[in-house]
């Protein structure tokens, strides 16, 4: 093993501390541990950048959202088909809460919602202007239902906000 003098400021010095309490450990062993972690997350950045594993994080801690291939997202709008009038009524009701929910998180920018949203892998988002937007779908099938969505998200929205369908794409106008 190697020796090491450092020099701390004094959040260094206070985080240290509070990790010593928590972990009942030394000061070297809370070092290793912040250095692993250090490697670990350099290594993870490369893959995808903090913002995105943060939102991640957050649609994920609360375990109200969940992960799903493709494959069977694609799989379960094939089997629900036209589906009922309730379940689009449920669609829409629940893109009008996560509006909400995105209000209380300070999101109101339509750019930086749909970037958000982007996250859960739904669409590709491309910025044709300002206040236009183009989803590109990750699969065809899922287009009524992430229209739906959209249009309940943005039904009390404070600004106009426009959804027109094409072939795997929804775009976006805001007026």
């Amino acid at each position: 093993m190697d020796r090491l003098s450092v020099s701390l400021n004094d959040k260094s010095v206070a985080i240290i501390q509070k990790y010593l309490a928590k972990y009942d450990t030394s000061q070297a062993d809370i070092i290793r541990r912040a250095l692993n972690w250090m490697n670990i997350i350099e290594e993870t950045t490369e893959k995808v950048s903090v913002e995105n594993i943060l939102i991640y994080v957050d649609y994920l801690a609360n375990s109200e959202h969940l992960i799903l291939d493709i494959a069977h997202w694609k799989s379960i709008f094939i089997e629900i088909g036209d589906g009922s009038k309730k379940f689009w009524d449920d669609v829409y009701k629940t893109g009008d809460f996560h509006r909400k929910e995105y209000f209380d998180k300070g999101m109101r920018d339509v750019r930086q919602i749909l970037k958000y949203i982007e996250k859960a892998n739904w669409y590709n988002l491309k910025e044709d202007s300002k206040n236009s937007f183009t989803l590109v779908l990750a699969t065809s099938e899922s287009t009524r239902f992430i229209k739906t969505f959209f249009e309940g998200f943005f039904s009390k929205y404070p600004q106009k906000v426009e959804i027109t369908e094409e072939y795997m794409k929804l775009r976006i106008n805001v007026h």
